[in-house]
């Protein structure tokens, strides 16, 4: 059983959530050495998830997300300790009456917050507008043939229709969308996805598969280092609006940045789909990227030279 840490000086019955084992650390409510400290706040809405995605494990184990258990906190604890993060995402799952708690946890927090949400009608997202001021969408397969192939619920035409609901009414550069790589997407359908999202009005957030035990997908490899590097290339390229035939133009000293945990400002998720010992697909901030730099330097050159695309330009 996962533990519930009590408060002190009660501000009411506010209930639990789960949090990341770095939020819980640098609230003081957890000891342990960490090699990067958590910029947001990563919370999960408790009550495990209906969906059955292949990859991920929260349908078996409520308490595991990606490769991480969550344990149970009082989300008082949470609130007295919110100045230590520059953000707070709040990260939903499937179940009955999901929409109704996701309003109501991110109606208690003050500064930027961000929702990751399942599709949901416009009214709901017109609501979170008022407590939050970015959206995440879980789409996480980089094709609708790897959609239907990891069991995401829904269709992919809902979640794109969702999408573009979500750019209406939080606005262009304000959604991001989890894109998930090494699923069995080919590079010229992640190209497309993610100029598709970005032509859109999205933000691409990039993770790169985690095989978890006991999940359908639980034997299924890592993504190669050098196509994921490939695919930050390409996202931090689409973002910044530069044609992708001018990718060989640029020396990778100029674009280090495209390395880094993608997705809300302030989102740099330590260690969410790596170990620290590396492989490290998305380095939590630019130190530790520094201290790696030659080898990720000699992983991107020779990433984009194996590098065949069209331009999106």
């Amino acid at each position: 059983m996962n533990p519930v840490w009590p408060s002190e000086g009660s501000i009411g019955d506010l209930g639990t959530v789960r949090a990341s084992i770095g939020t819980l650390v640098k609230l003081g409510l957890l000891r342990m050495k960490m090699a990067a400290d958590p910029k947001t706040a990563y919370l999960l809405v408790p009550g495990g998830c209906l969906g059955r995605c292949a990859f991920c494990p929260q349908s078996i184990e409520e308490d595991r997300l990606a490769r991480l258990k969550w344990p149970l906190v009082d989300i008082e604890s949470v609130l007295r300790g919110q100045e230590l993060f520059e953000r707070v995402c709040i990260q939903s799952t499937l179940k009955r009456g999901f929409p109704l708690e996701v309003e109501n946890i991110a109606s208690l927090f003050r500064g930027p917050v961000s929702v990751s949400i399942n599709p949901v009608h416009r009214d709901l997202l017109r609501r979170l507008r008022r407590y939050a001021d970015r959206i995440g969408v879980g789409l996480d397969a980089m094709s609708p043939t790897v959609f239907d192939r990891v069991n995401k619920p829904g269709s992919w035409n809902s979640y794109v229709k969702f999408i573009e609901r979500a750019i209406d009414v939080f606005g262009r550069g304000k959604v991001h969308v989890h894109l998930i790589a090494g699923m069995g997407e080919s590079l010229e359908e992640a190209v497309h996805t993610m100029s598709t999202l970005q032509e859109m009005g999205a933000e691409v957030a990039l993770f790169s598969f985690t095989p978890v035990p006991g999940t359908p997908m639980g034997s299924h490899p890592r993504p190669d280092i050098k196509y994921y590097r490939q695919l930050q290339v390409i996202r931090h390229f689409l973002s910044e609006g530069i044609p992708l035939d001018e990718i060989r133009m640029y020396d990778p000293d100029e674009y280090r940045e495209a390395f880094l945990t993608s997705g809300c400002p302030s989102c740099n998720r330590p260690f969410y789909n790596e170990d620290p010992r590396g492989p490290v697909y998305n380095f939590p901030n630019m130190d530790l990227l520094d201290r790696s730099w030659e080898e990720v330097r000699r992983e991107v050159i020779s990433a984009i030279g194996d590098l065949r695309i069209r331009s999106q330009g």
